[in-house]
């Protein structure tokens, strides 16, 4: 059975819809949300990729994640990347490898802010350790403002 994941918040919801790296299933969507700005663009984005739309409660949405921002994905769970991928985006950029290592972070908060800064400054890869440390959670892409979602991001053996 494959892991569906629940992303909030608009920001997250949004980059997670354009990185097209994981399957959307349905969108809650808070009654009374005003369709426009950025929950506009998102209704737009799964409108092209067929995603349904769902009107909930606010209060269904506040069972989920408490700073929703009137929105919810259903998708696929996270994809990882690997080592090749990330020096390959290295060489089509004709850049020497630039790669974040992260050891032992616990924080979904730490890792996020750490993600959308690696995206800021153009990293071509982030490796996160098999164990003892945060993976890429749904608190982990809102903590990233989405970030998370356009970054190839690997789990290695550190010690290799």
């Amino acid at each position: 059975m494959e892991v569906r994941e629940i992303l909030t918040g608009r920001n997250p919801v949004y980059e997670a819809l354009r990185a097209r790296r994981r399957q959307g299933f349905r969108l809650l969507m808070a009654e009374g949300a005003q369709e426009k700005g950025r929950l506009g663009e998102i209704l737009q984005l799964c409108a092209a990729r067929k995603i349904p739309c769902e009107r909930v409660q606010r209060t269904r949405l506040d069972n989920l994640d408490a700073h929703h921002q009137g929105v919810a994905l259903e998708a696929s769970g996270y994809s990882y990347a690997d080592m090749a991928d990330m020096l390959g985006l290295a060489k089509q950029r004709n850049e020497p490898p630039f790669l974040l290592i992260l050891d032992t972070l616990q924080d979904p908060q730490n890792l996020g802010t750490l993600l959308r800064t690696a995206e800021a400054v153009g990293v071509h890869g982030v490796l996160l350790p098999l164990r003892h440390t945060v993976t890429v959670t749904p608190a982990v892409v809102h903590a990233s403002s989405g970030a998370s979602e356009h970054l190839l991001i690997a789990q290695a053996n550190l010690a290799q």
